[in-house]
C-alpha cells in the first residue's frame, strides 16, 4: 500500500451492542476507561443513564436502551467517552461497553445500505467488515434527534 493510499484510511471504533455493532469515527473517541461509579440524580432528560467523573468533566452516561433501541446495559464492563457536536456545541458522553470494541480502517464508507436506500439523519455511512454492514454514527445528530424526538412527543428510540 502506498503512502498515498495509508493517509485516505480513515479509523472506525466499532462498538457492540447486543447482537448488532455500531461505528463510530476514531477522532471522536476519547477513551475506553475502567467502569467508575455512576452517579444518579434526579433529572428529565431519558437519554441519560446518570454521569461519570472523568479529567475533571461531568460526562453524561447514554441511556443506550433510549437512544439505539437496545437493552438498557448501564452495567458495561467499561466506558468508551466520546465527543459528540450539534452546532457550535461541543460535548462528551459515556456509552458503557459490555463486549471488547474492535478498531477498523477503511478507504471509505457508503451514505446508503446495500440496498441504496438513504439512512437515518444520524447515520452518516455503512461500512462493510466481512459479511456485515456496519452503521457509523454521528452521536451529535443522533442525541439531537432523540431531543427533537422528545420534544414532538415520540417515544421510539432512533432506528
Amino acid at each position: 500500500m502506498s503512502a498515498t493510499a495509508e493517509l485516505q484510511l480513515r479509523s472506525f471504533v466499532l462498538l457492540p451492542l447486543n447482537d448488532r455493532k455500531v461505528a463510530l469515527p476514531a477522532e471522536s473517541v476519547i477513551e475506553l476507561v475502567a467502569q467508575g461509579r455512576l452517579q444518579k440524580f434526579p433529572h428529565q432528560t431519558p437519554w441519560i443513564s446518570g454521569v461519570i467523573i472523568r479529567r475533571g468533566r461531568v460526562v453524561p452516561v447514554c441511556n443506550v436502551n433510549q437512544l439505539f433501541g437496545d437493552v438498557d446495559s448501564t452495567q458495561g464492563r467499561f466506558y468508551l467517552v466520546a465527543e459528540w457536536k450539534t452546532g457550535k456545541v461541543r460535548d462528551w458522553c459515556a456509552v458503557p461497553v459490555v463486549q471488547e470494541c474492535e478498531l477498523a480502517n477503511a478507504e471509505s464508507y457508503s451514505p446508503v445500505d446495500a440496498n441504496g436506500e438513504k439512512r437515518a439523519a444520524h447515520v452518516v455511512g455503512t461500512l462493510r467488515t466481512g459479511d456485515e454492514e456496519i452503521e457509523v454514527l454521528d452521536m451529535g445528530k443522533l442525541i439531537a434527534e432523540f431531543q427533537r424526538r422528545i420534544a414532538t412527543g415520540e417515544t421510539e428510540p432512533a432506528p
